[in-house]
């Protein structure tokens, strides 16, 4: 198995619909017709012949996940180690099945989009069942290095990125993230925030790509009561090492 996590339905059901929230609040943000509302449905009606709703979803996590380099795949959210980082996929992702993806499509499309990142977000995280909690606000100057611990704490300091001027999500933020809901969150922050790539994410077993602590040790710390306890314990250790 090319990844470290048992892929359910209920995991493969949540990360879309954790990804077609993203896309709706970009696609208001930033009307481009590509995505959603009558232009995308015109041009997918043309174009469609016997592809389903699954299939344009996944045309859809394509695109954003090249538009917002490691953003959006399944790739990134469920650990895929031997994935081509320019494919979200990979061989074995079995997608939604297409009375399903019609479903969550037209639920999706239903609901207005979320108003603030927070809330687009927040929707994200619902989808896998994770209730984030009210978090301080954070300061965060351009030249500060931050490691992240916790959904909570991610969206928080994502707010305070949307908040900031000067600052580079992708350069400034590293975010422990194990399970699969926290990591999504994580790397789909970067795009509400229009970083041109994700953050780097790491943990205790899990980072694809692992960083030297020693680059770690100088970051700032900012973590959250929601954050898997391994990787709590894993990020305080490694600040200290």
């Amino acid at each position: 198995m090319a990844m470290p996590f048992a892929v359910d339905e209920a995991g493969t059901r949540a990360f879309y619909a954790a990804a077609l929230e993203g896309l709706r609040f970009i696609e208001a943000r930033r009307p481009s017709g590509r995505r959603f509302g009558a232009d995308a449905d015109a041009v997918w009606g043309s174009l469609r012949g016997n592809l389903t709703a699954a299939d344009r979803i996944d045309l859809l996590i394509r695109d954003a996940d090249v538009q917002w380099a490691g953003a959006f795949g399944a790739r990134t959210v469920f650990a895929m180690r031997a994935v081509s980082e320019d494919d979200p996929f990979g061989a074995e992702w079995s997608p939604l099945e297409p009375v399903d993806a019609e479903e969550l499509w037209r639920e999706v499309v239903r609901a207005s989009p979320g108003a603030s990142l927070r809330e687009a977000l927040t929707r994200a995280a619902k989808a896998w069942s994770v209730e984030l909690r009210a978090q301080d606000a954070i300061d965060v100057a351009p030249a500060d290095k931050l490691l992240a611990c916790g959904p909570s704490a991610v969206v928080a300091l994502a707010e305070a990125f949307a908040a900031g001027r000067d600052l580079d999500w992708a350069d400034q933020v590293v975010c422990v993230a194990s399970p699969p809901a926290h990591r999504q969150l994580a790397a789909m922050a970067a795009a509400l925030l229009n970083a041109s790539r994700a953050c780097e994410l790491v943990g205790p077993s899990t980072a694809v790509k692992p960083m030297p602590a020693a680059r770690l040790a100088t970051r700032r710390l900012i973590i959250s009561e929601d954050a898997h306890p391994d990787d709590a314990a894993w990020a305080r250790t490694t600040l200290h090492s």
